[in-house]
């Protein structure tokens, strides 16, 4: 392997590659390479070799801690050297070598081969006689100690010397880890430094920033002179750790994993690397669920650095350093003595030692100087060990007050040891965890409780609350765990209390009919929220007998369900609307019981439906804080999901992107799906599609496992009309007609209609009709959703009916019923169906030759669709424009962002017809790597879908990428 591409990749790009190319490529490669916040250094490094060239020279010292990335500027800064015919002579100081006299100079000047002292077995010019010069002074075959000799003649005989090489061609001398220096070598370089201002000789020195030392004094001195520059490197940024991390894992990360990897890593170059490396080698995925996994990796290499300096403090400082470990954030020295039984002045001491050694910052409570350091004593700990500091932590801060919270974390750290005192402890944090809404944390309190010897009734109580916890985190233990609670539990209300548990459970696996027989039986004396629940499932699930419905409809919850009875019936919107207010004004009442759904809250969707979705947002919000209150997490769950929807349908997509999001973080594969998962899975792909970023959906989709079967039921309809149209939008025609014509079947066979999701699919759906089935096909699609609009009277479906409808007419009468939908719409808040509605209305007068009138009505809708972040719909109308004759389309740069070869690679197997599989196949790269490059690539371009590729790729960089594969 060559050395350029041993360099780690941020260097590569920064340094070495710019040399390699003649200068009229320079800005081709620069727009190729994406630094990673190195650009100071790359300057100063490019200043330094040009003023040598020109017989200026310089002393350089690049100052950074461990991993900063010195090293690889060295080797960069070697190979453009050479690029430029400078002689470069190079070494590394080690702390084995520090004491042998001339360590450092005999690794520049007296590389010899084959151990030969001769002038032509030197690789480098000048050596035998520099081995002649420090033979003289004492240092004969690298002898230890110091050289007591009058160094100056040597001195001047070796600056001799390096003029002449410098004479034939200019001369770099590089020194890595000079802090490892000896003093012989090191005092050389300090009067070198002093006396090559003109001549052509550039010294480059990297060190680690060290206690005050001879060496630390003749760098510092060096770098004082009028000729020398000093520069730190800086970690890297937030932001540069976010693009290190794309560019190694292949797509965007959740914040918290960027969080978790910036904290543990401190920016730092080499640590996030070997992270990243490590992440990648165990296979974990880097999302959400593995923030927990990640925060405990240590990669090896860093490991025995640190390890090897921890194993050289005094005992005292090692224990203080583990109980640190294991306090972590709550190490203040009252807590430290409780867990390391050290005496107050003993601690101060060990305190003392720890930051002589670098290891803890200043202050307290004491802190780790790197998050790496905390990790590595931590793991180096027997499990025994830290077993005993973690119960020993658990009492102390308990003694002192702390939370349930803060001493369960350790106690679920140790084994099992029949403590009662422990059970009640992490009893209560598992109720704190559930009402701040982390019902994780609560399933990680538990099932250490369930480890512990329990009586009977005390394990009744935490399995039961156990499987609350996994309902809430949408885990499918849940299930077993709650029945066979329901098994052994004897008491009546018990029974009742864990029978609505289960159902909710059993409803939200898809198992519908076995939920409502169980939640049918003694119906009369289950709460009233659990019949509301039954009332409301009844109606949603399809196998359901009729026989259920009456028995379950609740005195609180007949008005809220006539609501959104009258809505799936295509009732009057007036009627809708009466009945949906009725019902918000009646619930007043909170919840007793989570079951997830709330009377208000469906009250509350009826009524968005209507038109009315400010007055829905205000409905759902106060719901919001009430079940938040109430520590109703599966309520918090389905009220956020709606209001997602209502974000969405106001065109604020970034806000209900996020909403959707935080109700899914949970989603798994395998996980439960209650009623909120289908709501949140629509409207984020419906952002995602809108965002242009189809790819992103199609892959949550899959990773979610809502790609495949669905149940049929009312709540699974949205999730399945967003599925159709995202198939749509990535060229699936067949699979998304046929999710949208089950869809359209379920509505008429179980008087399912819901006008947000027709809204949504319309367009797209009218669109694959008229190319797969034909015009007329379509138009009976159209006419079909017109007579259902116009029956309700809402502005917005009626409006997207109308608009598709004038679409697909065309002509005159096409662009009159546009003109009319956008009438319709004005006064509303949906501001993402007025832009779709500006550009329709645009393209159509474009096709019938009205361009002036055309480019207002576009540039409107484009304007519109920018400012909600619609990309797809933004791009859509910058194509119209373009067609409407526009020479400079607003927003657009003027000179395009271009691709990288690595997307142009991507987009050119993609614009063939391959796969996502195949192209990473193909390329030797992930699939998620594919998905990534496409969706920057689809942003830069301004496209939206792939089959748009081969008219937005410039041919010639399918020539030049055959080349270069070639």
């Amino acid at each position: 392997m060559s050395v350029a591409h041993s360099f780690p990749l941020f260097v590569r790009r920064q340094v070495l590659e710019p040399y390699r190319v003649p200068l009229q490529g320079v800005w081709r490669m620069w727009r190729d390479c994406e630094l990673l916040e190195r650009e100071r250094e790359i300057d100063l490094l490019d200043d330094s070799l040009r003023r040598a060239r020109e017989g200026k020279g310089r002393l350089v010292l690049v100052e950074g801690e461990q991993g900063s990335g010195k090293t690889s500027l060295l080797h960069a800064l070697r190979t453009a050297a050479e690029e430029r015919e400078f002689r470069v002579l190079r070494a590394c100081g080690s702390e084995f070598e520090s004491d042998f006299s001339w360590a450092v100079l005999r690794q520049l000047f007296c590389d010899a081969a084959g151990g030969e002292r001769s002038e032509g077995a030197y690789r480098n010019p000048g050596a035998a006689s520099i081995e002649k010069i420090l033979s003289g002074c004492g240092a004969e075959g690298g002898a230890t100690g110091p050289v007591t000799a009058n160094l100056h003649p040597a001195f001047r005989s070796m600056f001799g010397i390096c003029r002449e090489i410098s004479a034939a061609e200019p001369l770099l001398l590089i020194i890595d880890e000079a802090q490892w220096g000896d003093v012989e070598s090191m005092r050389f370089i300090a009067y070198l430094a002093n006396r090559i201002e003109d001549y052509g000789i550039l010294i480059v020195l990297t060190a680690t920033s060290a206690k005050r030392g001879p060496i630390s004094d003749l760098l510092m001195t060096a770098s004082a002179w009028a000729s020398a520059s000093y520069h730190r490197l800086s970690p890297l940024t937030r932001e540069g750790a976010r693009r290190q991390i794309v560019e190694r894992v292949g797509h965007e990360v959740p914040e918290s994993v960027l969080r978790t990897c910036f904290e543990l890593t401190e920016g730092n170059p080499l640590h996030l690397t070997e992270l990243l490396d490590e992440i990648v080698g165990q296979g974990l995925e880097p999302d959400e669920a593995a923030v927990a996994e990640i925060s405990l990796i240590t990669p090896v290499r860093v490991s025995w650095n640190v390890g090897s300096r921890l194993r050289k403090l005094p005992a005292n400082a090692a224990a203080l350093a583990e109980a640190i470990a294991v306090l972590d954030d709550q190490a203040e020295p009252r807590h430290c003595v409780g867990v390391t039984g050290l005496g107050e002045a003993e601690l101060l001491d060990a305190a003392g030692c720890l930051r002589d050694a670098d290891v803890l910052r200043p202050g307290t409570p004491y802190r780790f100087r790197r998050p790496v350091v905390r990790q590595v004593t931590y793991t180096q700990m027997s499990p025994r060990d830290r077993g005993s500091a973690h119960r020993r932590s658990a009492r102390t801060l308990q003694a002192a007050g702390a939370s349930a919270r803060e001493v369960a974390e350790h106690l679920v750290r140790t084994d099992p040891v029949g403590d009662t005192w422990s059970v009640s402890v992490l009893h209560s944090a598992s109720s704190g965890a559930m009402k701040e809404g982390d019902p994780n944390a609560a399933i990680r309190y538990l099932r250490h409780a369930l480890a512990e010897p329990l009586s009977e009734e005390r394990e009744l109580v935490t399995l039961a609350r156990l499987g609350s916890a996994e309902l809430r985190a949408h885990d499918p233990s849940a299930i077993e765990r709650l029945r066979e609670v329901k098994t052994r539990v004897g008491e009546p209300e018990g029974r009742r209390s864990v029978r609505t548990e289960l159902g909710v459970a059993l409803a939200a696996s898809a198992r519908y009919e076995e939920a409502l027989i169980l939640l049918g039986q003694d119906r009369e004396q289950i709460p009233e929220d659990t019949r509301a629940f039954a009332a409301v499932l009844s109606r949603l699930a399809p196998s359901v007998s009729e026989r259920t419905h009456p028995s379950f409809v609740p005195s609180a919850g007949t008005r809220s369900r006539a609501a959104v009875e009258a809505l799936l019936r295509c009732a009057p919107l007036r009627r809708v609307r009466r009945l949906a207010s009725a019902a918000l004004s009646a619930s007043e009442r909170e919840a007793s019981h989570d079951t997830g759904l709330t009377p208000a809250s469906i009250a509350a969707w009826a009524l968005s439906e209507c038109d009315e979705l400010a007055g829905a947002e205000r409905a759902l919000d106060d719901q919001l804080r009430r079940a938040t209150r109430a520590g109703q997490l599966l309520t918090v769950d389905t009220v956020r999901s709606l209001r997602a929807r209502v974000l969405y349908s106001s065109g604020r997509l970034a806000e209900a992107e996020a909403a959707a999001r935080s109700v899914l973080r949970y989603q798994r594969a395998t996980s439960l799906r209650p009623l909120s998962v289908p709501l949140a899975a629509a409207v984020l792909v419906h952002c995602l599609i809108d965002t242009c970023r189809p790819d992103e959906a199609e892959a949550f989709l899959g990773k979610t496992g809502l790609s495949g079967e669905l149940p049929e039921a009312a709540m699974f309809l949205p999730l399945r009309a967003a599925r159709g149209r995202l198939r749509i939008r990535l060229d699936r025609f067949d699979d998304g007609l046929a999710d949208i014509r089950r869809c359209r079947e379920l509505v008429a066979r179980h008087g399912w209609w819901h006008p947000s999701a027709v809204c949504d699919y319309l367009s797209d759906v009218v669109r694959a009709v008229a190319r797969s089935d034909g015009s007329e096909q379509a138009i009976d699609l159209v006419t079909d959703e017109l007579a259902r609009a116009r029956a309700f009277g809402a502005a917005r479906p009626l409006a997207v009916t109308l608009r598709t409808y004038g679409e697909l007419q065309g002509g005159a009468g096409g662009i009159a019923l546009i003109e009319q939908a956008q009438n319709m719409l004005a006064g509303l808040p949906d501001t993402l169906e007025h832009a779709r509605t500006l550009i329709a209305l645009g393209s159509a007068r474009r096709r019938a030759g009205q361009r002036s009138e055309a480019r207002r009505r576009l540039t409107a809708g484009m304007d519109l669709a920018g400012s909600l972040g619609a990309v797809a719909l933004e791009n859509e109308a910058r194509q119209e424009l373009r067609l409407a004759g526009s020479r400079s389309v607003r927003g657009e740069a003027s000179v395009p962002v271009p691709l990288t070869p690595a997307e142009e690679r991507v987009a050119w197997q993609a614009a063939k017809g391959l796969s996502n599989r195949e192209i990473a196949q193909a390329l030797f790269v992930t699939v998620k790597t594919v998905e990534w490059h496409l969706s920057q690539t689809y942003a830069k371009l301004g496209i939206g879908r792939r089959s748009e590729l081969p008219d937005a790729l410039d041919p010639a960089s399918d020539a030049e990428n055959t080349v270069r594969s070639a």
